[in-house]
């Protein structure tokens, strides 16, 4: 078994593809399927489960991960020893997508602060895709909504974020406490495609009767509160999100809510992942502003 053979097997298993593995191992595709075959062949087991839309671990794969990626680890430190360099800790981070980025920012520059050694991988992901890397131990931990195997991924809670209607600060509603989902009839409206809410909110708008104008549909924050601040239609949105010069508001019987914490595998925490979890469990998570006024709820 040669080191080549498992920075390969790495690549395809974080790439899920052997044509963009090959590219980030600087190899051609034959030269790196040749060598995933040859230590398939060593360990007289597959590891893939090769399709044409992904490719995907085995059972014996999975199980050979964790190994693979010590050798490599332990290799690298070695490497670093050698010339005299002090090796670094590495925490890989997992967040939510619509996490804003300067609540993370924010967060890991704290942390930095403290642990000036502490190497730190961000990846961004959906519930599903994060909780899928941290079995695979790909991250060591992810800021998320709870788990789908509470058996194997442990969960505390940080925060909870409500749905409410953003509207641009110069709105005429904008200086109401709320409004009735009746007000928003025909209204133009920016859609969140990838929103964890959107099908509840749609659900709870129809179910309303209330049926509003779709102007724009995206899957980028960034547009959707770029276009709602310059007053081109209102969005429904978690209030984490708010943003200056836009005005969030509650809508009369709609109360859509997630939560969001610290997932991490059992079986693999540590003290690197405990030093984490300090930092982002007194982290604070949403303005002042919203907290106060969605306290109650929010406990």
């Amino acid at each position: 078994m040669d080191i080549y053979q498992l920075r390969y097997f790495l690549a395809v298993v974080e790439t899920r593809n052997f044509s963009r593995a090959a590219e980030r191992v600087f190899v051609t595709q034959p030269t790196l399927s040749a060598g995933i075959k040859k230590l398939e062949t060593e360990l007289g087991a597959q590891l893939f489960n090769r399709s044409k839309k992904e490719t995907s671990l085995t059972e014996v794969g999975l199980r050979f991960l964790p190994r693979a990626r010590t050798v490599i680890y332990e290799c690298n430190t070695a490497k670093q020893e050698a010339l005299g360099n002090k090796p670094s800790l590495r925490l890989q981070v997992g967040f939510h997508r619509i996490l804003p980025i300067a609540q993370m920012t924010t967060l890991l520059a704290d942390y930095r602060k403290n642990h000036p050694s502490v190497q730190i991988a961000l990846k961004e992901g959906t519930s599903k895709q994060l909780e899928g890397w941290l079995e695979d131990k790909r991250i060591d931990v992810s800021i998320s909504t709870p788990p789908g195997d509470p058996q194997k991924i442990e969960y505390e809670r940080l925060f909870t974020t409500k749905c409410l209607l953003a509207m641009a600060s110069s709105h005429p509603f904008a200086s109401r406490a709320s409004v009735t989902m009746q007000q928003l009839e025909r209204q133009d409206f920016i859609h969140r495609s990838h929103c964890l809410t959107e099908t509840e909110v749609t659900r709870t708008f129809a179910r309303g009767g209330v049926n509003p104008r779709i102007v724009f549909r995206t899957d980028e924050d960034n547009k959707a509160l770029n276009l709602v601040s310059a007053g081109l239609g209102f969005c429904m949105l978690p209030d984490i999100l708010a943003t200056p010069g836009i005005r969030l508001l509650s809508v009369d019987t709609v109360n859509i809510s997630r939560n969001f914490g610290l997932c991490w595998y059992r079986e693999v925490e540590n003290d690197l992942v405990r030093s984490f979890r300090l930092f982002a469990s007194s982290h604070k998570w949403k303005p002042q502003k919203t907290e106060l006024r969605n306290l109650e709820w929010a406990r």
